[in-house]
């Protein structure tokens, strides 16, 4: 988020790509056996005959079985995420990049003229960004040449990590996860048009011992809960305390407890649009705010 707001008060130029098969790229460290059962093993026999064919079993019960060692870090296995981050900072490090020691998915270079270049990423999903385009551009460049052609996006506009980010030009950056709420709200299997100026009542940490419980719909208000807090993390912090409290109820949830999430949804039906507005006004200066509230008896 404060790369974003970075990025909008520099009125820098901003590229999101994707680097497609990402973990294909880096080498498995380590011996990793993976075992394919019956039709898989007719794939790779077809794939490769004379490299496969050879090493196929087939067991009493008359299932082929086919044991590969792994060369490539390949989605599912615990050490491929490092695997692929290693690869890639040491990409970045030979590019002149510096990784950021507070988050280790940033990385930042400064130019000669002692403007500076930002990459941030989240696993295959990156954010280059710089004031001038033509060096944000040769990144890019470079980074295909590494890794292959990149699904990229440019302009003000941009779909990153699930979120909408918008660059309207004036030192600001908007932040909208519509499609998500949107998600949310049609899950829902009751009616949540009518309006709701608040995402929550009075009496959201109210807790009835005698309420009903929810044996049947407790699975859908946790997985709403769980959508709704990554949302809420990301671009909508106007309804983190009611979200808050609906995620430690999910595994105890109460009739209560599906109102208090109508409650949230009918607010955000009606607020559907409202963005994230995020702006610096001096990139030297750390601001801290906070709301304090008591009540006096």
């Amino acid at each position: 988020m404060t790369s974003l707001a970075i990025d909008a008060k520099e009125h820098r130029y901003v590229v999101t790509a994707d680097v497609e098969g990402a973990y294909l790229h880096a080498d498995m460290d380590e011996t990793v056996i993976m075992i394919f059962e019956d039709k898989i093993v007719d794939y790779m026999v077809q794939t490769n005959p004379t490299k496969y064919k050879s090493a196929v079993h087939v067991t009493k019960t008359g299932k082929k079985i086919l044991y590969v060692q792994l060369l490539k870090a390949l989605y599912g296995c615990i050490q491929s995420a490092m695997l692929w981050w290693k690869l890639l900072t040491s990409t970045l490090i030979e590019e002149g990049f510096v990784v950021n020691p507070y988050d280790p998915c940033v990385a930042n270079k400064i130019m000669p003229d002692g403007s500076q270049c930002t990459v941030c990423w989240y696993v295959d999903d990156l954010k280059i960004s710089h004031v001038d385009k033509a060096v944000v551009e040769n990144i890019v460049t470079q980074i295909e040449k590494r890794y292959g052609k990149m699904t990229v996006t440019r302009g003000n506009k941009h779909t990153y990590i699930g979120m909408d980010i918008e660059f309207p030009g004036n030192g600001e950056v908007k932040i909208l996860m519509m499609d998500y709420i949107r998600e949310a709200i049609e899950a829902f299997p009751e009616d949540c048009s009518r309006r709701a100026v608040t995402p929550a009542t009075n009496s959201l940490f109210k807790i009835n011992p005698d309420a009903t419980k929810l044996p049947e719909k407790r699975e859908l208000l946790h997985s709403l809960t769980a959508k709704l807090l990554f949302v809420s993390k990301r671009a909508r912090p106007d309804f983190q305390v009611p979200i808050s409290f609906l995620t430690g109820r999910v595994t105890k949830a109460d009739d209560d407890d599906w109102k208090k999430l109508k409650r949230l949804l009918k607010y955000l039906n009606d607020t559907l649009d409202l963005p994230l507005t995020l702006s610096i006004d001096n990139l030297c200066v750390v601001k801290t705010c906070g709301l304090t509230q008591h009540s006096l008896q």
